[in-house]
């Protein structure tokens, strides 16, 4: 059973082509009857960098403490059911708080069932040629291939009917190109992190477009404590202030308050 949500005839034309307007792939649609003795298997492969960084131009911190088992089950429709959440990330090198909240973080996904799959941070240096000004830079390795490879592989194993990719990062359309060309009955369906547009060399390969919408990430947020195999975890400080809301015209405002 199909996504309820008819194609567009531009949907035909040949894939891969960048310049497509997003308004050539369909919304997904989350209403709509449902049989209820069958759900499609739906899979999660969350970009830990970009929604990390989505997260942190909202200016609002609270948001943090994702719950992305929680947001899986929102961006599906009712005739889907969660198989799968996977999040892939690294460990910035920057201040030891930093990374402990990280690490904390991890640690409450990984206890939700959520696959945490982590790469590493390369630190190399730059020189200015002009003035000849020494600093170092810190690039992200692995995330992206860890990324990849969860999706394929889960392709190959066959866990998963739809796959949702939520990234805007252009590079994964390589991934996405590979799953539509070797297995064109699984549908793909590419999440916009909040505040951000979707890539157009990625949506030359959707099926469905989806947006994470503020409401969403307001209603799935992680308990203040959660039990792991390791111990309790608290959410991080400067995570836990009151989220105030406002809800006017039935739509959810965020109000970020001064102090």
């Amino acid at each position: 059973m199909a996504i309820s949500g008819a194609k567009s005839g531009s949907r035909r034309r040949a894939r891969g082509a960048y310049g497509r307007l997003s308004a050539d792939v369909p919304e997904l649609k989350r209403d709509g009857f449902q049989r209820p003795f069958f759900k499609r298997r739906a899979a999660l492969y969350v970009d830990g960098f970009n929604l990390f960084h989505a997260l942190k131009d909202m200016g609002v911190p609270e948001l943090r403490w994702l719950d992305l088992q929680s947001l899986a089950r929102q961006l599906a429709p009712r005739g889907q059911k969660i198989a799968r959440v996977t999040w892939a990330s690294a460990m910035r090198p920057t201040s030891p708080e930093q990374q402990e909240r990280h690490q904390t973080y991890r640690r409450a996904l990984e206890a939700t069932g959520v696959r945490a799959l982590m790469g590493h941070y390369v630190v190399h240096p730059e020189t200015c040629e002009a003035c000849g000004h020494e600093w170092s830079v810190a690039t992200e390795k692995q995330g992206d291939v860890n990324l990849a490879l969860a999706m394929i592989d889960d392709a190959w194993l066959n866990r998963y009917d739809v796959a949702y990719l939520m990234t805007s990062d252009g590079d994964h359309a390589a991934t996405l190109r590979y799953v539509k060309e070797r297995f064109p009955e699984k549908e793909l369906v590419l999440v916009s992190p909040p505040g951000r547009y979707h890539n157009k060399a990625l949506l030359s390969w959707a099926d469905f477009q989806a947006h994470t919408e503020v409401e969403m990430l307001v209603n799935s947020q992680l308990p203040d404590q959660v039990r792991t195999i390791g111990g309790i975890v608290d959410r991080p400080e400067g995570w836990n202030m009151d989220l105030p809301t406002l809800v006017e015209k039935g739509h959810l405002k965020l109000v970020v308050s001064n102090g």
